[in-house]
């Protein structure tokens, strides 16, 4: 009987999407926002179900908020250790302060590394030396949202200025394991995004071994509830800046579907909140990067207006390829 429950559980392990195998021997894990926003509230469920496997899990976000000039210890100028001690009024739009407030509740560590809106040169730099200075093996970019998959010449590329800039800072990194993961399947048709270009971009992917899976995030799962805590107790704190990817990505695990409205910011428009949107889809990072059509160039931008003028060029020499509808 007991042979028969190892075989059984052995062959249910199997299935499992390899992202786990990839996370397996990783001990000192650092999940970053890629997008700026509240990406990094994308990768609270990955950040509590790694630190409930014992691993130690630090968190950083592409940062939309105008950082301060304060002293950063040992770390470049790009990168802000955020912590809840900061004087921040209240309702102002600072994501990273907020969790970092929440956090702390939980009684978990408070300190979340907002990053500067910087080009490739210098985020790489501050990722070199968080990584350095945390003493990371593993790095797992996280998008709200898929753009971060679109290569340059689909017929919308979303908001691709930070995804790509955080995409080319980390792939260029030496050492430590670098993985994506994407939540929010749906959310970038506001933004133009063909999500029939995201599917074909994941089975490119998988041709090559670079798709790690996808897998459900479900509202029994205690990780996931801890993901809703925060980010329900963080809208409270700012309010005005409820964030839509991740209030729609709520309504899906919730079980919410077609045009349902959890914040007013999206009144007036027409959402389809469906059960794509709490997956998670994972990638081998370099492969991911290794797509962008314009990586080259980006290598040499300083500024996010450098990143911009470099996308910019490119979609002037490309040939747009037409947009594709999902034939659903």
């Amino acid at each position: 009987m007991q042979d028969h429950c190892l075989r059984e559980w052995v062959q249910m392990n199997a299935l499992q999407p390899p992202i786990f195998r990839e996370l397996q021997d990783s001990r000192r894990v650092l999940i970053a926002g890629m997008g700026g926003g509240f990406d990094v509230y994308c990768g609270l469920p990955l950040y509590f179900a790694l630190k409930a496997e014992g691993k130690e899990v630090f968190l950083a976000n592409y940062s939309f908020t105008s950082l301060g000039l304060g002293p950063n210890g040992p770390l470049p100028h790009a990168v802000v250790p955020v912590t809840p001690d900061l004087f921040v009024q209240p309702g102002e739009y600072f994501p990273e302060y907020w969790l970092s407030r929440w956090l702390v509740t939980q009684g978990e560590p408070g300190t979340v590394y907002a990053l500067r809106k910087v080009g490739v040169q210098p985020l790489k730099s501050a990722y070199e030396a968080l990584v350095k200075h945390l003493n990371i093996d593993t790095v797992i970019l996280v998008d709200g949202g898929t753009d971060s998959l679109m290569r340059g010449d689909e017929s919308g590329l979303g908001t691709p200025h930070e995804d790509a800039t955080s995409l080319v800072a980390v792939n260029e990194l030496r050492g430590p394991k670098k993985l994506l993961a994407c939540l929010g399947f749906g959310v970038d048709h506001f933004h133009g995004v063909s999500h029939a270009d995201y599917l074909e971009a994941t089975a490119e992917l998988a041709r090559g071994g670079a798709y790690l899976g996808a897998f459900s995030l479900t509202p029994d799962m205690p990780p996931v509830q801890k993901y809703k805590d925060a980010c329900e107790a963080v809208f409270q704190m700012m309010p005005r800046y409820t964030s839509i990817v991740n209030s729609s990505i709520v309504s899906a695990i919730d079980g919410q579907y077609g045009d349902h409205h959890a914040t007013s910011r999206t009144h007036g428009s027409e959402l389809w909140i469906n059960p794509l949107m709490g997956l998670y889809w994972t990638y081998h990072l370099p492969a991911v990067a290794r797509r962008i059509q314009y990586y080259q160039p980006m290598l040499d931008t300083v500024t996010l207006s450098d990143v911009g003028l470099v996308i910019e060029r490119h979609r002037e020499e490309v040939t747009i390829r037409p947009r594709v509808a999902l034939p659903l």
